[in-house]
């Protein structure tokens, strides 16, 4: 991004800072009056057009965040909204031509980004999407097994010290975890039959060998899948506002501890929360 397009990006930011003030007040004051035990322990409220650009997935590099939209990338520093660039047009033709019309879940591994890619409704081209984690142009993708990945891709992660990408063989009461190796051409390496489906998976990262899985079920729940057997436990519930939709999630360190930080979209669906919550 050029000096002139960010000190555009600052002018426009500050001038929607001030427009957006009602809005922000409104959609706080929404969450705050909203029934159900919340844990997280900071928060940051985007709203306005923002909110659209952070509506789908999340990852890090640890240093910086990326977000998706349905068609979108975006990185920021890690305050979620000061912006270092952006891809607006992350769906290239030739994935359109596919029907590719939705990006998912989203995780960083070896200077990539790992995106989940889906023909929504369709079901007929699950894609993994790889996109140079600096510039967030589309590198490479892989068509993978419809007949195992049964509706759509919402999401993937990769553990970074295997190289294994993992997803489930449905995107609303997953039955199995798959695991591909990045190393060698997306091949796949084995399916794990999960102990219980955590319904609708949005988005997912791998610490200590373990996966940690954010949804919208019926408390946005957190759960906890291990790979090497198929155990699912819940790690905790996000108990977000009625209405309020549950995205994706991620790892970052911050003052020696590491944080799990997880998206939603509020019930108006006008602004995105970037939460955080203390992980021991």
């Amino acid at each position: 991004m050029s000096s002139f397009e960010l000190m555009i990006n600052k002018v426009l930011s500050l001038v929607f800072a001030v427009v957006l003030i009602p809005l922000s007040v409104l959609t706080h004051g929404i969450d705050l009056l909203s029934e159900g035990e919340r844990t997280d322990s900071a928060k940051t409220n985007v709203v306005g057009i923002g909110a659209y650009f952070r509506s789908q997935g999340i990852t890090s590099d640890g240093e910086t965040l990326y977000f998706s939209s349905k068609t979108t990338l975006i990185r920021t520093e890690s305050d979620a909204k000061t912006l270092i660039n952006a891809n607006y047009f992350a769906i290239p033709d030739e994935l359109k031509e596919l029907g590719i019309a939705h990006i998912g879940g989203l995780s960083y591994y070896n200077g990539k980004i790992y995106a989940g890619l889906e023909d929504s409704k369709v079901w007929d081209y699950p894609i993994v999407g790889v996109y140079d984690a600096q510039t967030l142009e589309l590198v490479e993708y892989y068509i993978m097994d419809a007949e195992k990945i049964t509706r759509g891709l919402p999401w993937v992660c990769v553990d970074s010290e295997t190289g294994y990408l993992y997803c489930t063989d449905h995107s609303k009461n997953p039955t199995k975890l798959l695991v591909y190796d990045t190393a060698d051409g997306m091949k796949p390496v084995k399916e794990v039959d999960l102990s219980e489906s955590p319904y609708a998976i949005q988005g997912a990262e791998v610490l200590d060998g373990v996966i940690y899985a954010a949804t919208n079920d019926d408390t946005q729940a957190v759960y906890i899948i291990y790979p090497e057997n198929g155990k699912v436990l819940k790690a905790f519930d996000r108990n977000l506002t009625s209405g309020s939709e549950g995205e994706g999630m991620t790892f970052i360190e911050k003052d020696g501890q590491t944080v799990l930080v997880a998206m939603d979209m509020g019930p108006i669906f006008v602004n995105a929360f970037v939460r955080e919550y203390i992980f021991a």
